[in-house]
This record gives structure tokens, sequence and C-alpha cells, in this order.
């Protein structure tokens, strides 16, 4: 299982690009990030803002915003995937998730900003979760979305989630997949824990 270095987060950083060869870097959210993590909520359509989280909202609540800027704290973290042009790094998309130790589940939820769907990031940004989720050792990953969220429906079943009815809201769907063994293999996490793994028992 992966264990966080959070000194240097920047070692956990990946490139996916997208349909058009854009490279896209999905990173870890730091402090730092705060104002342009909100501004990034913000500027995402009203549609767009309740399907990701659920409800109505302008921002992220403060408190909200603060948990999504701690990496790791009680095993959350969050990712914003960015685009660089002109000097400037503007988020084009982000994720959170969380480990389950119960079930060595992850629960995840994301978005991409509005004018930036289409262009493969989602599918990019999904894959990447997976294989984050791996490095911590979970099995399975899930995540809850509205019935009417079609982009996100689309993106899971093309995925290879399985769906069933959510057990406490029936406004939702939950869509499910058993990741481990067959999980991607290029994240920089992942490679983490294999390489360490190998030091280890180098090291016996």
């Amino acid at each position: 299982m992966l264990k966080l270095n959070l000194a240097d987060l920047g070692q956990y950083s990946d490139v996916v690009h997208t349909r058009r060869g854009e490279a896209v870097t999905l990173r870890f959210v730091t402090p730092g990030d705060a104002d342009e993590l909100q501004a990034y909520v913000r500027g995402l359509s009203s549609g767009s803002r309740y399907k990701r989280f659920l409800g109505a909202m302008s921002e992220l609540p403060k408190t909200v915003l603060d948990d999504f800027t701690h990496t790791g704290r009680d095993d959350r973290f969050s990712l914003v995937a960015s685009m660089s042009g002109d000097d400037v790094e503007r988020i084009v998309g982000e994720a959170r998730y969380a480990f389950h130790s119960e079930d060595d589940s992850v629960e995840f939820g994301l978005s991409v900003q509005d004018r930036w769907h289409g262009h493969g990031i989602g599918p990019a940004l999904l894959q990447n979760l997976e294989c984050r989720a791996a490095a911590l050792g979970a099995i399975s990953m899930f995540g809850d979305t509205l019935r009417s969220n079609d982009v996100m429906i689309r993106l899971a079943k093309k995925s290879g989630y399985l769906f069933r009815q959510h057990p406490d809201d029936w406004k939702l769907v939950r869509f499910e997949k058993q990741i481990g063994a067959g999980a991607d293999r290029s994240c920089a996490s992942l490679r983490l824990v294999v390489s360490n793994s190998a030091d280890r028992m180098q090291a016996r």
C-alpha cells in the first residue's frame, strides 16, 4: 500500500493526453491551489456543479475547500487536471477519492470543465484514478451520480462499471468496478509501490 510523502507530492504526478494530443498533468492538490480550485468550481456551469456535487452550490464551502486542499487527510485525496499555456497553469478537471479500509474500496467523484467535455480528459482521469486506487491497496471502486447525469453514466459504462440501485437515495445510481490485478499500471503512484516492494525484497 502506498504511503504518501506529503513533503514531495510532485513525485506522484502523471501526464496524460487529450484526443488531440495536448498534455494534461494530473497531480495532487495542495493548499496553494485553493484559490484556483475555487475559481474552477465557480467557472463550471450550474448544471455541471449540480451533477458533480449532487446539489445546488455556487462554490465550495470553506470547510469543503479546506478538505479538498489537504491531500491524505483521513485517507481522502484530491487531484487536479491542469494544462499549461503562456506560462500559466489552468485547471481543466478535478477528482476526489477516499479509501475505505474496512472493505478495501475507493469511492470517487470527478468533473471536467465544460469546454473540455469530449476531449478524452474524463476517461484518462478515471483510468488514472483506478491506478492510484490500486496503489492504495483497493480492490474495487465505486461512485454515485444522479440518474440524469448522462455524461458520467456513459463514461462509467464505457470504463466497465456495473450499475445498481443506490442504497439510500432513489435519485442516485451507484456504479462499481473490481480493480486490483486488472488496473492500469502506468501511474507514478503504483510504480513507486512496485519499486519500494522490490527494494524491500532485495534488502532481505
